[in-house]
């Protein structure tokens, strides 16, 4: 195993720890609670490193190997990546309906409910407040001693939103895998795998979160899922870059490169943007991620 095999391993556990570790604390954890203004700035950070990393160097490497494939110079990496960027806006808009990380809180009007219905029970006095409290729920009447207490559990409409999400997330996961996979420096590498990591756990709080209506079972299911989804496409990029077929790894490659500028431009920039709050401190986010990434392209030579 050369060094460059190794990292892309190393990686694979690592995604696969972190991401199972923050998606595990919403769904074990009752009092979890979340920093936003981090999360909001991460992911801005890892915007940036996924923008530079697929315009500059899975674009470019695309095109290289399409131009080698084909003997002949024709903007095929090009065309493909738009194709790629347009089969993940499908999958989540279209066909999904649409996603997005952030951590639902309370509203003002739950909140106002809550006082509403704690008014009606301190002014209901015709009985005891003890007696509201002792018994909150009438019971069902039962001629058997052995009456089992029924438990209210979440419908399976409720299960939809987080299956969808799922559904969402681990597509895009496996062509971020997939990308890291291929990449053939040692520095690309290492930027797409700190990348995906700082992009997979904000992602998988948010999807422990959703699952909270979901039985635990169900949540752990489908949060092994999308853990393993990442190490999975390194493994399938892996595999693929040893394949003495360069058609083969340029069409991936531009389908990954138009997924990572769907993901840095209309998905994570998008969602962040929209939300009004410490928006200077998401665009230094933005700018750090790509920036050292940029003047490292430009300046330095890599060596594969």
């Amino acid at each position: 195993m050369n060094e460059l095999t190794a990292i892309k391993v190393i990686f694979i556990f690592v995604m696969f720890f972190s991401a199972a570790i923050a998606g595990s604390v919403p769904i074990f954890s009752k009092s979890f609670r979340n920093n936003k203004k981090l999360i909001s700035t991460g992911n801005c950070f890892a915007a940036g490193i996924f923008l530079i990393v697929g315009v500059v160097h899975l674009l470019r490497e695309s095109q290289e190997s399409f131009e080698e494939a084909l003997k002949e110079e024709m903007p095929v990496g090009y065309v493909v990546a738009l194709g790629g960027y347009t089969m993940i806006l499908f999958i989540e808009n279209i066909l999904f309906g649409g996603h997005n990380h952030d951590i639902e809180e309370p509203s003002k009007n739950q909140g106002s409910l809550v006082n509403e219905r704690s008014e009606i029970v301190i002014l209901n006095k015709e009985k005891p407040l003890e007696e509201e409290f002792a018994r909150p729920d009438p019971q069902p009447e039962c001629e058997n001693a052995e009456c089992p207490v029924t438990k209210p559990h979440a419908s399976h409409n409720e299960y939809i939103p987080g299956i969808i999400l799922t559904t969402a997330l681990i597509v895009h996961s496996i062509f971020e895998g997939i990308a890291g996979g291929l990449l053939t420096t040692k520095s690309s590498v290492i930027s797409v795998g700190i990348a995906i990591l700082i992009h997979n756990i904000p992602a998988a709080i948010a999807l422990g979160v959703k699952l909270e209506k979901a039985s635990k079972t169900v949540s752990i299911i489908l949060m092994f899922l999308f853990v393993l989804s990442s190490p999975l496409g390194i493994a399938i990029g892996i595999s693929l870059s040893e394949l003495a077929y360069p058609i083969i790894r340029a069409i991936f490659l531009s389908i990954s490169a138009g997924t990572f500028i769907y993901i840095g431009c209309t998905e994570i920039l998008a969602e962040e943007m929209h939300d009004k709050s410490n928006k200077i401190l998401k665009f230094t986010g933005f700018i750090v991620g790509f920036v050292p990434l940029a003047m490292a392209a430009i300046f330095i030579k890599e060596e594969d």
